[in-house]
């Protein structure tokens, strides 16, 4: 055997051992961009109880808080854990286009929710025969004579049932709320106006509450969006506002572990640390970013023993790739108008470039894109959405990745 076929074995060896450690190669339990479900939901308990003292009072919630911080995945694993006398429901109503496709969505909800009780049976099975309903399903409600006005077919049935107590109470977890407003908005601003008033109504109505508690949720600024349909916000004032607060540290780090339990690379005291400063906003989304980042790469490498520049090649890797990020920035120039979107996106810009931005500065960017009446409202929905947090009379973005991201989107900036 000569030299060059030794060399070949070497190589073959090599690659044997290479391609039996990618075989073995165990992933970190993480979920990027779908909802976290089952298995892998890392459950707050802490939240959940904290929604569920509200809804036993009869309260209905807003769930505020940035986007990609859980919102879905907790309202998802409410609906999934049946809990006595309430029946659960949970839809993404984002993709409703009218006013009339939203309140027959409602008004299948309500009838799917008594479908399945066991308590209200017998009442359930006579009031299907006297509205001639032939099938409630998956698919949605199959009606002999389908009713011409669900409004008064939803006022009707919540009356009926207000007051009868083989009702179970109904919790409607509705996601996406304010993007479907916004949607329907610019279609018909009429129905967008409709939507809000009956959900307001139907939540305070004496004669048609009692059994219906709702949870809202979506990711664009709710009092922004009801402002842009009728200048006020009389209609969600009632509600009872949840805040998804970030993970503590001693919860961030618990993440991690039970994350990378049983994964190929595991994480020190240390290098959590560092993965944690490199988010600085402790919520799932963001940490798992950095921990797929962190796997693709030690995977490809063969490597499971991980360093701290390993750590800061992913966060680089991350902000290059752009399709984490860019749909911040779209959302805000979709739903802003022109010159709302460029008085808030100079904001971001100056604050990525400069690390933070002051009131003074905020107030003369205002000035120079007429925006001195009403300025620190765009600047409270950038804190509410997530984007900014505020310190000392001054805001940073909330996270590294997004202020990178800014930066990188926008390279030149003369202030």
């Amino acid at each position: 055997m000569n030299i060059f076929d030794n060399k070949f074995t070497v190589e073959l060896l090599i690659n044997k051992k290479m391609n039996d450690m990618n075989e073995n190669w165990i992933n970190p339990n993480i979920i990027i961009g779908s909802v976290a479900i089952g298995d892998n939901f890392f459950r707050r308990d802490d939240l959940v109880e904290k929604i569920w003292e509200k809804i036993k009072f009869g309260q209905s919630i807003l769930l505020a808080a940035p986007r990609r911080v859980g919102k879905t995945s907790v309202m998802q694993y409410m609906a999934n854990q049946p809990t006595e006398n309430f029946k659960l429901i949970f839809q993404n109503i984002q993709g409703i286009r009218s006013g009339n496709e939203f309140f027959e969505r409602f008004y299948a909800m309500i009838l799917s929710c008594l479908d399945t009780s066991t308590k209200a049976k017998n009442w359930f099975d006579n009031f299907k025969t006297s509205k001639t309903i032939k099938s409630i399903g998956m698919n949605g409600i199959e009606f002999e004579t389908k009713p011409t006005d669900f409004v008064m077919a939803t006022n009707t049935l919540l009356k009926e049932i207000n007051d009868n107590q083989e009702i179970d109470t109904m919790v409607l977890l509705l996601d996406e709320l304010p993007e479907m407003l916004f949607k329907i908005n610019k279609m018909n601003n009429n129905d967008a106006i409709s939507i809000l008033t009956n959900l307001r109504r139907w939540r305070q109505q004496p004669d048609m509450n009692k059994k219906v508690v709702f949870v809202f949720a979506g990711s664009v600024g709710i009092h922004y969006v009801v402002d842009i349909i009728d200048q006020r916000n009389t209609n969600i004032n009632d509600l009872d506002t949840i805040y998804f607060d970030p993970l503590s540290d001693e919860e961030a780090h618990n993440y991690i572990d039970w994350a990378t339990q049983g994964a190929s690379i595991t994480y020190s005291t240390q290098l959590k640390k560092y993965l944690l400063s490199k988010t600085n906003y402790y919520v799932p989304y963001f940490i798992n970013i950095l921990l797929d980042e962190v796997n693709k790469q030690a995977k490809k490498a063969n490597n499971p023993i991980i360093t701290e520049q390993n750590i800061e090649d992913a966060f680089d890797m991350v902000v290059r790739q752009n399709d984490y990020f860019k749909d911040w920035k779209k959302r805000l120039k979709d739903y802003m108008k022109k010159a709302d979107f460029d008085f808030v996106n100079e904001i971001l810009i100056h604050t990525a470039h400069k690390g933070a931005i002051s009131l003074q500065e905020i107030f003369d960017k205002a000035v120079k894109h007429d925006k001195t009446s009403d300025y620190m409202e765009f600047i409270d929905n950038l804190e509410k959405d997530g984007y900014i947090v505020a310190g000392n009379d001054t805001y940073r973005f909330i996270t590294p990745f997004l202020s990178a991201f800014w930066k990188r989107n926008n390279p030149i900036y003369n202030s």
